[in-house]
This record gives C-alpha cells, sequence and structure tokens, in this order.
C-alpha cells in the first residue's frame, strides 16, 4: 500500500511539472472596447511576438450584436513619444459576429518600418460606402524582431 500511495504521489508531482513548465500560447485578444454607438468589439493577435522568422501576423475581431460592420484594418507601429506611424498595409471587409483569421506579411511589416512595437486598428463603419463611422477598435501591442 505504501508502494502504490508513493507512486501515486511521485507521478502526480511529475504531472503536475510538467503541466506548469509546458510552453504557453502567447496569443493575445485586447479588452473589449466599446466606441460610439455603444459597439463592443476586441481584437486577437496570435502572437505578442513575432520573431525574425515569423512569417505572418494573424488576426481577427470579433463584436458583440448582430449587425454588420465594414470594416478597414491596419498595422500601425507605435512610436517611443506617443502616435503611430502608418505601415500603409491595409485589409478591407465585413463582419457581424468575427472576421475570420485574418493575416499581414511579417516581412512586409519589417521592410515597411522596422522592428519594433506595433498594433493592429480597426475602422469600423455602418455602412459599406463608409461614411457612417462607428470607431475604432485596437489589437493589444504585439512586437516584431
Amino acid at each position: 500500500m505504501k508502494r502504490l500511495v508513493k507512486s501515486l504521489v511521485i507521478t502526480a508531482t511529475l504531472f503536475t511539472g510538467t503541466i506548469a513548465l509546458a510552453p504557453q500560447a502567447d496569443a493575445a485578444w485586447s479588452g473589449w472596447q466599446t466606441e460610439k454607438f455603444g459597439h463592443k468589439a476586441r481584437v486577437y493577435t496570435d502572437a505578442t511576438t513575432y520573431s525574425s522568422s515569423a512569417s505572418t501576423v494573424d488576426w481577427k475581431a470579433e463584436k458583440k450584436g448582430g449587425s454588420t460592420l465594414y470594416y478597414t484594418a491596419g498595422v500601425y507601429k507605435k512610436r517611443s513619444g506617443g502616435g503611430m506611424t502608418e505601415t500603409g498595409l491595409l485589409q478591407r471587409g465585413s463582419f457581424k459576429t468575427s472576421t475570420p483569421l485574418k493575416s499581414f506579411s511579417a516581412k512586409s511589416i519589417r521592410s515597411k518600418t522596422g522592428k519594433g512595437t506595433y498594433v493592429i486598428q480597426i475602422d469600423c463603419y455602418s455602412d459599406s460606402g463608409k461614411r457612417k463611422y462607428v470607431g475604432t477598435f485596437e489589437s493589444a501591442k504585439f512586437n516584431v524582431k
């Protein structure tokens, strides 16, 4: 009986240690953001740091409510003194609940504005002509190396 208990304790300890030391996924959702007219959305990126070998920055947006939003999403580099620099990389579309997983090229981001801290900003509109601005939603910061 003592052997069984000892075996169980050792197994449980090893199992717990394995779980504690397992690599953690570093994907990130921004918090829920509320913009003009009460629209709530958040933005996901598949990592918080992209190494020099990373090929894409994958992202998606999710919102509450059933109305369709039309968006323009762009990648922006955070400046140390405040403000942001446009990369010129844009994607457009629409969604009711969530966009599909989309990608920006990490190589293009690096070649446009270099290594650094970035965000994805999504400007949203309630009409396809993009005349009725709803608000801008921003991802959590991520680093491109």
